[in-house]
Parts: structure tokens; sequence; C-alpha cells
């Protein structure tokens, strides 16, 4: 019993370390969450946008973060050898046309050993100046990669 109450002890006195330091972003908001379906060929997809609601050029506030979540994928929607490339984009327009990358290569999945690519997540402090709006697009290989269009990823803002 008094093993068990120490581990909680501990593990509350962790908790609230982690969130006493404000240099981590930890609060999003469902508003600012951009989504997009994985590909279904090589063609490159982009997600949503999220809008920032600042123009080009101007100044954000600092201490922003996104968070890049890329969805587990099976060896029928990533083969072995093939790979999805997730970037970071911003742009003047909502479509994300025209998007420059802030981040190429976020995350790089590459199916192997038969079963796919395992999820994975990356965070990306924001610039101090950023298009109004970003997102993020996703590149397959250039052949013989599956249809993953069933799986979703996601790029959220946090404070």
């Amino acid at each position: 019993m008094l093993l068990m109450t120490g581990l909680i002890l501990a593990a509350v006195c962790l908790a609230a370390l982690w969130m006493a330091d404000p240099s981590i972003p930890q609060v999003g908001d469902a508003s600012l969450i951009a989504t997009g379906a994985l590909p279904s060929s090589t063609a490159v997809v982009s997600s949503t946008s999220i809008d920032t609601g600042v123009r080009s050029g101007v100044a954000i506030m600092q201490g922003v973060e996104m968070l890049l979540t890329a969805p587990a994928l099976t060896t029928g929607q990533l083969p072995d050898g093939k790979t999805m490339t997730y970037a970071i984009v911003h742009s003047a327009n909502a479509d994300l046309s025209a998007s420059v990358a802030l981040d190429p290569a976020a995350i790089v999945q590459t199916g192997a050993g038969g079963v796919g690519a395992a999820a994975a997540t990356v965070r990306f402090k924001t610039p101090s100046i950023l298009a109004r709006y970003v997102g993020f697009t996703v590149t397959p290989s250039a052949s013989g990669t599956g249809d993953a269009s069933g799986a979703t990823g996601t790029l959220a803002m946090l404070f």
C-alpha cells in the first residue's frame, strides 16, 4: 500500500512539473485543426487549412506549436519500401494552393516488414512570420503505393 501511494505521489509530482513548464504548449482548439485523407494513388494531397487570422507577413504570437499526426498504415496502404512524406505548409490561400513548405519532410513513413508503418507525430514550432493559412501535404512514393485514402492525418495548433 505504501509503495502504491508513493508511486501515485511521484506521478502527480511529475505531471505537475510537466504542466508547469510554460515553454511546452499543451492546449489545443477544436477549430484550429486541419485534416486530410491520405492519397489513393501517387498524387500529392493537401489537407484542409487552419485560418490563423493573421495577414501574411505579420508577426504572430510566439510560443505556438503545431502537432502533426500521421496514422498507422497497413501494408495494403503502404507496401514495403514505399513512403508517405508529410510536409507542413503555409499559404495565402485557404485551399493551400501556391503553398510554401515550412518543414518539407516533417514525417516520413516507410512501409517495412510486411506490416505497413506505425503512427507518428511531430511537434513544429511556428516561425514568427507565417502566411494566413497552414496545413499539410502528403506525397506518396512515385509508384507502387497502395490506397491509403481510408486513413486521415491531422495538424493541430497548440498554445
